[in-house]
């Protein structure tokens, strides 16, 4: 277990060297050490249009990011010839399976440029909470190393093609703004949602879902028309807005029936945001996250109490 540049131990100048998930300064500075922060993402809606011949699943989503929970990537430079070393507290984040390493790895076929490294990850987005941590943590550092290699850079399309044969999320983080996601999650469009104004809740319990098994659920329960907008999924807070310039969006999620039915808890997390007077409540991609829109303060604080008591981790965004 070791961890890597601790906050009291760097330079000033080296605790300023931060960069955010997909957001580069106008001179971004790759000398290392360095630091990297990278984000999550929630999905305001989440629709399972259909199932290809390869057997990957069709959606219709839209991604919103948000700055916390964030996983921490501290970079130091590496001894010669010793390619990447990924450290972590958690030794089975520490394979090649990892999307750190697949950039790694993919960037320097693509590219020819692949340094040697040493990079600890601190993990604070939890897994098998449908908030993508994993690809935002492969964003990031693909940009790094997009930046650091100078005349050997890919330029955007062929980045975003890169990070697409990582994870279908990791061309959004690169981005790193909401964007409207076909296909299987890797056709992006930028799009302009404004929930300006709303309290942001978002609750992340112990309960971890797997990706695959959602998936997995949802094949063998459609034909009972799960995934098609059952009122148990369905929240609209178009009624919320109160600039008339905001468009009406429907916010739910495919996975919510079947997920709820194998994890009864987060059925009652959702009943429990409700009651404390949210206007919406949704899970995200597939769980076993939900997040919360209040337009008060005080109730999503009184939400977030009471979650907490059952063990559940909450962050407050105001948009």
């Amino acid at each position: 277990m070791t961890t890597s540049l601790p906050a009291d131990s760097r330079s000033d100048s080296e605790r300023c060297n931060e960069h955010h998930s997909g957001r580069r300064s106008d001179r971004p500075d790759t000398s290392l050490p360095l630091r990297l922060k990278a984000g999550c993402k929630i999905n305001l809606y989440l629709h399972i249009t259909g199932v290809r011949e390869d057997g990957y699943h069709e959606l219709d989503t839209l991604f919103y990011p948000l700055p916390e929970p964030s996983d921490t990537l501290d970079l130091e430079a590496g001894t010669p010839d010793s390619g990447l070393t990924l450290l972590c507290e958690r030794a089975d984040l520490c394979t090649e399976r990892n999307t750190l390493h697949k950039a790694w790895r993919m960037f320097g076929e693509a590219t020819g440029y692949q340094p040697d490294l040493r990079l600890t990850l601190t993990k604070g987005v939890p897994d098998g909470a449908g908030l993508g941590g994993g690809s935002a943590d492969a964003a990031v550092f693909l940009n790094y190393l997009n930046t650091a290699a100078g005349k050997a850079a890919l330029d955007a399309d062929a980045l975003n093609a890169l990070a697409a044969r990582i994870g279908a999320d990791v061309p959004f983080f690169l981005n790193n703004v909401p964007a409207r996601a076909t296909g299987i999650g890797e056709k992006l469009v930028p799009d302009n949602v404004d929930l300006s104004g709303f309290i942001l809740l978002l609750a992340c319990p112990p309960e971890h879902v797997s990706t695959p098994w959602a998936f997995k659920a949802w094949d063998e329960t459609r034909s009972a028309k799960v995934g098609k907008n059952a009122p148990d999924q369905l929240t609209l807070p178009a009624h919320m807005y109160t600039r008339p310039s905001s468009r009406a969006l429907w916010l739910f999620n495919s996975f919510e029936s079947v997920v709820f039915a194998a994890f009864p808890k987060l059925r009652a997390y959702k009943g429990s945001l409700i009651r404390h007077g949210a206007a919406a409540v949704v899970m995200s991609g597939s769980g076993a996250s939900l997040f919360a829109l209040y337009r008060e303060m005080e109730k999503a604080m009184q939400a977030s109490d009471s979650l907490a008591r059952e063990g559940v981790r909450t962050f407050i965004h105001h948009l």
